[in-house]
């Protein structure tokens, strides 16, 4: 999830890459910077259309909402990386269901994990606890909401989040290795597909 004096992020998208590059060639500069890594794939990813560039400055922070969430929704989908086409086509068959449904793309676990233990750490070291960028981001859904993660990875690089506000989580990802074959076959071994989100969200919030 982090290392001390590496940034990482997860891109979905090709203008993610061009924002986050940009943003890392500065951020590598400035005497509080830090080394970024950026983890990219080969795969081929539909592109989404953007309306404007208000969604730059959350990404840099680690997130941004892909499909807003309605004020109160009491369900959202957070995915991170090459994933997001399934998470998106998810979204897509569950918004009848499930009204207000949100997708929230998440760019860096390592910046929104590092900010929210900053901000816990504060008390013990006698400064005031600042808002962090992942409870502005969970801010417009339920209290009692429950969130569907999915990654191409450890699924305890986005799961913690439910601990931000206190929600139900059902966590996907990978925690086991061996398997070969077409990616398709693979992310359907490893629940990591369409079917497999919307499993996920059924059992989180239909049942």
């Amino acid at each position: 999830m982090g290392q001390p004096g590496l940034t990482s992020y997860e891109p979905a998208f090709a203008d993610e890459v061009a924002v986050l590059m940009r943003h890392a060639f500065d951020f590598m500069q400035r005497p509080d910077g830090s080394a970024v890594y950026l983890r990219l794939s080969t795969r081929p990813v539909p592109q989404v259309t953007r309306e404007d560039a208000a969604w730059e400055a959350d990404a840099i922070r680690g997130g941004y909402w892909l499909r807003q969430p309605q004020v109160g929704a009491e369900a959202a989908i957070v995915c991170s990386g090459t994933v997001t086409s399934e998470a998106l086509a998810a979204w897509e068959e569950l918004r009848e269901d499930l009204p207000g449904l949100g997708l929230l793309n998440v760019t860096s676990p390592d910046l929104l994990h590092r900010e929210w233990s900053q901000r816990h750490a504060a008390r013990w070291g006698g400064g005031a606890p600042q808002p962090c960028h992942a409870e502005s981001l969970l801010a417009p859904l339920a209290p009692h909401a429950g969130l569907v993660t999915v990654l191409d990875g450890s699924p305890a690089a986005l799961s913690w989040l439910g601990g931000v506000r206190g929600m139900r989580v059902s966590p996907l990802g990978t925690d086991r290795f061996g398997q070969t074959g077409d990616l398709p076959d693979l992310y359907r071994t490893y629940r990591l597909d369409t079917a497999a989100i919307i499993d996920a969200a059924a059992e989180l919030f239909l049942m």
